[in-house]
């Protein structure tokens, strides 16, 4: 049997040897997730809502695959909500929230940091479309929150706090259970009607399974995002982990699917793919995390050096071990991004859902106090399948291609 390794290499090997490095923004489907997929697409095609065997044994696995996610999250398998996408997952837990606050607070707030997910900020700015508050938690240059501009942020009327356990872009980590942890204590403070229910902690966690703990309980959060197409899983599915006791409003209406919380035919293939991944992600986590962290280190080493002008964007010390951001003064990093395409080196100016037509450079980078280098950044992101032999080539020739642009 081929290993998945062989089959990744395989698959690349084409077109002049092209290296991937890029995984930020998408992972490819490992091959022991497509084989618990593949019965799902013409054995059991049932419907889980018949009430046929059939169907009933696709409602059962499904409720298998519900309860190992749980158990792999920290969370009560009642409280895990499949969805369509990691940005579905972000809307359902940032307005079903906000619409179930408001029932009991006036114009509910919401606080987020300056370096969301474009589905954070789009949630965000929806929750004020429809008459709520919200509150932007700024970072320093390191792409930190501030936990004591988070503590003069908060408000009676604050319903949720969104911050992102890892960003996709810079890499930096957030001091989340210190957040969560507070939170909790300012929830015991509270006069009814909203006491003890608000405010919430949700995080974006797309990000970090293949690398950080993203236990619920341990994060100290209330409500969490995962996305499979993060975690070699497949593109379409996501889950929204709640702690137990939390209520959020559906945003999608129809049948009483994921306990009325989020209607449509559930996709059990999609579903069976995100449970082992994630099972795959926690496996080997820490055996890859050590890998990544020792090629980003001496990626970064040989950047700094060839080219001094160079600066390293995200946080020193609490960082993922897949991701550098490097900013170059002077150069355009779309130009450099296609010099480098050419050269059959596949990598980003940021996230992939960040690019707006209506705004050029990005937007983290602005946040981090570096204006000036917003459309001067670029986004390595390594994987399960990069090699030394990939990055030193890779290395080499952003180098070369960006010593002749800074000339």
């Amino acid at each position: 049997m081929m290993s998945a390794m062989d089959w990744f290499n395989d698959l690349f090997a084409k077109k002049n040897e092209r290296i991937f490095l890029d995984y930020a923004s998408a992972t490819p489907v490992l091959p022991e997730v497509k084989r618990v997929m593949e019965k799902y697409d013409s054995e059991l095609f049932h419907n889980s809502s018949a009430i046929y065997q059939e169907g009933v044994r696709v409602k059962q696995e499904v409720e298998d695959y519900r309860a190992k996610v749980a158990n792999m999250v920290g969370a009560g398998a009642k409280e895990i909500i499949f969805t369509a996408s990691g940005t579905e997952s972000v809307n359902l837990a940032i307005l079903g929230v906000f619409e179930e606050a408001k029932e009991i607070v006036n114009k509910p707030h919401l606080i987020i940091s300056s370096i969301e997910h474009p589905a954070v900020v789009r949630a965000a700015e929806e929750v004020v479309r429809r008459g709520g508050e919200l509150s932007i938690l700024d970072v320093d240059e390191e792409g930190v929150i501030s936990f004591e501009r988070l503590k003069k942020l908060l408000k009676k009327n604050t319903v949720l706090v969104s911050i992102g356990l890892a960003n996709s872009e810079i890499g930096t980590i957030q001091p989340l259970s210190k957040v969560g942890r507070f939170l909790k204590e300012e929830r015991k403070k509270r006069n009814p009607p909203a006491g003890g229910q608000y405010p919430l902690l949700h995080t974006d966690a797309s990000a970090a399974p293949s690398y950080l703990n993203t236990n619920i309980e341990t994060l100290q959060c209330d409500l969490m995002t995962l996305d499979g197409s993060k975690i070699y899983g497949p593109k379409g599915v996501g889950i929204l982990a709640l702690r137990r006791g939390v209520s959020i409003h559906p945003l999608i209406f129809g049948g009483n699917q994921e306990k009325g919380r989020r209607a449509g035919t559930v996709n059990p293939g999609a579903i069976a793919g995100f449970s082992k991944a994630l099972e795959i992600a926690i496996r080997d986590r820490e055996r890859e995390g050590t890998r990544l962290e020792s090629l980003r280190q001496r990626f970064i080493n040989h950047v700094i050096k060839r080219v001094p002008q160079a600066i390293v964007n995200g946080s020193s010390e609490f960082h993922l071990p897949n991701i550098v951001s490097i900013s170059i003064p002077g150069i355009l990093a779309e130009f450099l991004l296609l010099k480098l395409d050419v050269h059959g080196i596949l990598v980003s100016v940021g996230s992939a859902c960040s690019l707006d037509e209506r705004e050029s450079g990005s937007p983290i980078i602005e946040a981090l106090g570096k204006k000036e280098l917003k459309e001067s950044s670029i986004r390595f992101s390594f994987g399960r399948f990069t090699t030394e032999k990939e990055l030193k080539k890779a290395v080499e020739t952003f180098c070369r291609l960006a010593q002749n642009m800074v000339k």
